[in-house]
């Protein structure tokens, strides 16, 4: 059997996103679900759940890393605004009420990826290459680092202080507030 492999840069953004949805398990380190294959968000991420539960926002972007990171940090703040109604629609995140984590996928890593590393530790990079193996398109996906293999390479100086802040444990179903006098109305009018 004669392997003829090839490698190219050019991939259209659909195909991407197919081959992206088939690495789901690579990208978030174990058993994933999807839950949904294109986010109407700029850059329509993807949203899968984790073997833990846990929302995983996969961004993307064939031409600019730019694109795909600030895409994601947009969708990631959506979702997180509307967790209380994401975990309503889609039950496989077992109404945990956290935050999702975001998987950025680009040719070249965007700017400043050493700092990013640093600051968001949920954050994980990848550059990807376009592999062609007997007329077959698959992705080589490498992580772009972690957040010590970061820390380790940066002078002390430019690293960013990090602060812990003690996070209290939840216990039981997330309370949410009550409605004020004139949101009933509004929602009565409705």
């Amino acid at each position: 059997m004669k392997l003829c492999i090839k490698t190219s840069d050019i991939i259209d953004q659909e195909v991407l996103r197919t081959l992206l949805i088939d690495a789901a398990n690579e990208l978030t380190g174990g058993e994933s679900q999807l839950l949904e294959p294109k986010l109407p968000w700029d850059g329509h991420p993807i949203l899968v759940a984790d073997a833990g539960l846990h929302p995983v926002l996969i961004s993307f972007d064939p031409v600019s890393s730019q694109s795909a990171l600030l895409n994601g940090l947009q969708a990631t703040e959506q979702i997180a605004t509307a967790l209380p109604w994401v975990n309503q629609v889609y039950a496989a995140l077992g109404n945990q009420q956290r935050s999702p984590r975001l998987v950025v996928i680009s040719l070249d890593p965007p700017p400043g990826a050493a700092a990013l590393l640093v600051a968001c530790p949920g954050l994980r990079l990848f550059s990807y290459k376009v592999l062609k193996i007997n007329e077959e398109t698959g992705l080589y996906l490498e992580p772009v680092g972690t957040s010590d293999e970061s820390t380790a390479t940066m002078p002390s100086s430019t690293r960013a202080p990090i602060m812990e802040q003690p996070r209290e444990a939840v216990k039981g179903p997330v309370a949410l507030s009550q409605l004020s006098e004139e949101e009933k109305n509004y929602f009565q009018q409705l």
